[in-house]
């Protein structure tokens, strides 16, 4: 790995990373680099994919903004500060992977109000301090994560990235490099968000054999097989109650057929009524997708998810009640779709893959196929 100690002698201004409190699924806490931006940890398989995106394919995916190293510091008491900032040091484009550091100087911080607060307790769980007035529940009892301000997933994530960083670190501040990208949340004042694991192979072409036996188990034991696509992941606002209601993937894991079409049905429902005006745009997005996908020979898509995306703001509000933040709101799409995880994906010619696929990824068709059916029925 580079040497890259001497990247930081001059002060800084840094940025206060705050958890992403929308996450619904993934392995890493997410994190909030501003209003319109979110960063996760640098892969460099996905790094380098970001950058290979088709132009037909960006209105799909979350826009790629480039990378930023992150400053983890822990104080005595557990509280963890995470501290983002652009990276000077042309040596540090070079490495993505973690490091220690116990001479750095530190950094002027940009602080912001009504920031959000990690802590990491002795014990292993994670307390989140949060101003936001959104509430989540989770619906089934697979999750043990008790959090009333942030998505339970979300603090899953952030309590096995902060356990892992912890174990990691040998010296007072852990660095790191994150990738940043478009926060696709952020057009919306209350987001419902699926999160679909797409097409019927999850494993990627350079995994072990073990792995690949894993992955191909799970794809045979839930609807991927049938469908192509499961549920990884899902929050939906509910306007009666003003709560989003969580399932996570072992929720989607463990759903056939019938029980993945009931609980599409589900997201649309505000808990007033099924959201009928948001089928034809979802209709047409998916559509215009599959469209894309099937133009591009060699291209595979293995693990990648599916995020399809709406405001319950955008509705009537049957409560009567002031939505507020109207300028965070203003200017949104009534709903969003979009490709994210790129992590095992390829294509002819990238990053000197040995193993070249012909035409497009069939189980990734397949998926968008079924989606297009199940919401063409629901309408």
């Amino acid at each position: 790995m580079p040497e890259c100690s001497g990247a930081m002698e001059e002060e800084f201004e840094s940025v206060q990373l705050q958890p992403f409190l929308h996450q619904v699924s993934g392995h890493t806490g997410m994190f909030q680099y501003d209003d319109h931006t979110v960063c996760k940890p640098l892969n460099v398989r996905e790094y380098n994919f970001y950058h290979d995106i088709p132009h037909n394919l960006k209105n799909f995916t979350a826009e790629f903004r480039g990378s930023i190293e992150v400053e983890i510091h822990e104080d005595s008491d557990g509280y963890v500060t995470i501290l983002g900032h652009r990276p000077t040091s042309s040596e540090f484009q070079k490495s993505p992977k973690c490091e220690n550091f116990s001479d750095r100087s530190s950094p002027k911080v940009k602080k912001e109000e009504g920031q959000h607060s990690l802590r990491l307790l002795r014990s292993g769980s994670v307390e989140v301090s949060t101003q936001t007035d959104q509430v989540f529940h989770s619906q089934d009892s697979t999750n043990d994560y008790k959090a009333e301000n942030i998505n339970p997933w979300s603090l899953r994530c952030h309590k096995k990235t902060l356990s892992k960083l912890r174990k990691a670190n040998h010296g007072p501040v852990t660095h790191c490099k994150f990738i940043l990208l478009e926060n696709v949340a952020a057009q919306f004042c209350h987001p419902s968000i699926l999160d679909l694991k797409m097409g019927t192979r999850q494993h990627g072409d350079d995994v072990s054999q073990d792995k690949k036996e894993r992955f191909m188990k799970k794809c045979q034991n839930t609807t991927s097989s049938r469908l192509g696509v499961r549920i990884c992941g899902m929050q939906v606002f509910q306007e009666d109650s003003e709560k989003y209601v969580c399932v996570n993937k072992y929720y989607g894991r463990s759903l056939g057929v019938d029980g993945f079409k009931q609980t599409l049905h589900q997201f649309l429902h505000n808990g007033f009524e099924l959201r009928k005006d948001l089928l034809d745009p979802i209709i047409e997005k998916l559509k215009d997708l599959h469209r894309h996908v099937q133009s591009y020979d060699t291209y595979r898509f293995y693990s990648s998810s599916l995020l399809i995306m709406y405001d319950a703001s955008s509705h009537t509000d049957h409560a009567g009640k002031d939505l507020g933040n109207d300028e965070a709101c203003a200017g949104g799409n009534l709903v969003d779709v979009r490709m994210i995880d790129f992590a095992h994906s390829t294509h002819s010619g990238f990053q000197n893959d040995t193993t070249v696929h012909i035409g497009p990824d069939q189980g990734y068709l397949f998926g968008l196929k079924n989606l297009i059916d199940v919401f063409t029925d629901m309408r």
